[in-house]
């Protein structure tokens, strides 16, 4: 059997559905579900849910696992067979999702071109099979990390018809040539180095320097880990083009429900703040 061939029947084997149709993962021991958190966008002066980020929620005997730690001591197949796992219960839990998103992003880690063309073989035939199902499934952006590696990735997601966006985006010279090279449509600064932005200005100059920067090549700023009110307003002084945090709101299981209205200003800004959004029109 092919790479793809024998990645597909493995992933096939460790989901299992609910009653109500739900997909659910088993790997090594633990039960993964999939999660949701959403993204918006500023749109005459409210927050609207504009796409989503699809997470996995790994548990062992009942007990909430760490992803990190689960994912890290993954290595060579196991790890590809772990992601295409995620990213397969993803999209079949679309259908699932009380969420009307036009977008979904998902994490793809670094592996060599091989392994990339299967599992994104493996997230084309999931979309396909949707599809034929009746249901309209979203765009789905890849994310991967800022790295140089990132030009050779763009390459072969596109191939597959997806499209580009670069994640944990910092202020390293590497991550800002891999935007270059890669050309996504979006980055996603890295949430805790932006969460030490928001607190101070000169560091918010500087990143609404790059924001400008960014958008002078047609790259969107998307800022994540957006949690208080103050990391809010510092995203609208740099110029970003989404958000994404608990302030706004948390990721939601496939199956639960998301009430997804729009967000007004006056909820999530402190009464003195003064804001100029720097980012282009929507």
């Amino acid at each position: 059997m092919t790479r793809f061939a024998d990645l597909g029947t493995n992933v096939a084997a460790a989901i299992l559905h609910d009653e109500i149709g739900l997909a659910i993962g088993h790997f090594d021991g633990h039960v993964l579900r999939s999660a949701y958190q959403p993204i918006y966008r500023l749109q005459s002066g409210r927050l609207s849910v504009v796409g989503a980020r699809a997470l996995v929620r790994p548990s062992r005997d009942g007990r909430p696992a760490l992803p990190s730690r689960f994912f890290e001591r993954l290595r060579g197949e196991d790890r590809l067979t772990f992601e295409c796992l995620c990213q397969t219960l993803h999209i079949a839990n679309l259908p699932y999702v009380d969420l009307d998103t036009a977008t979904l992003a998902l994490r793809l880690d670094q592996m060599p071109r091989d392994m990339l063309d299967a599992a994104l073989r493996l997230l084309r035939l999931a979309t396909d099979e949707l599809e034929e199902e009746g249901y309209d499934p979203p765009r789905i952006w890849c994310e991967f990390a800022a790295t140089p590696m990132a030009a050779e990735q763009a390459v072969a997601v596109r191939a597959h018809g997806f499209r580009v966006a670069l994640c944990d985006f910092g202020p390293e010279p590497a991550g800002i040539a891999a935007a270059m090279a890669a050309t996504p449509d979006y980055i996603r600064l890295d949430g805790t180095w932006f969460r030490t932005v928001a607190r101070a200005p000169e560091a918010r100059t500087l990143l609404a320097r790059l924001t400008a920067l960014l958008h002078a090549q047609g790259i969107e700023v998307l800022a994540d880990g957006v949690e208080t009110t103050p990391q809010f307003e510092a995203a609208l002084d740099v110029g970003a083009d989404m958000y994404q945090g608990f302030l706004l709101a948390p990721p939601f299981l496939a199956g639960s429900a998301f009430t997804q209205r729009p967000l007004r200003l006056p909820e999530l800004l402190r009464p003195h703040g003064k804001v100029i959004p720097l980012r282009r029109p929507a």
